[in-house]
């Protein structure tokens, strides 16, 4: 799980930091989704042609997660895009979450 949150976070760091400024009324549109809208309308980062829209996508996640549910701290957020992930079978993100869990340099 730490391996996953650092990836989160490294991601969330590469994402453009004026994103919501750029579209004003996503933020407030996003916040009226409810949980089971955001788990139907959910893509798997491996179905998403390229890396700038895969960050996006965490983006509109991560902002939806913080006002929709201002009460979740980081690790909540993170634990639910996990959930997430394994719901949807995302195969692929999943397998490159396990493989970062592994040692750069093994023995």
């Amino acid at each position: 799980m730490r391996i996953l949150a650092g990836l989160v976070l490294a991601l969330g760091m590469l994402a453009p930091p004026a994103l919501a400024q750029d579209a004003p009324d996503d933020t407030p549109a996003a916040a009226l989704l409810d949980d089971a809208t955001v788990d139907s309308q959910f893509q798997c980062p491996e179905t998403i042609a390229d890396q700038d829209g895969r960050i996006d996508e965490l983006q509109r996640y991560m902002d939806w997660a913080r006002e929709r549910h201002p009460d979740w701290n980081f690790r909540k957020r993170l634990d639910v895009r996990y959930g997430l992930l394994r719901r949807h079978a995302c195969t692929e993100t999943l397998a490159n979450l396990v493989a970062s869990q592994r040692p750069a340099f093994g023995p």
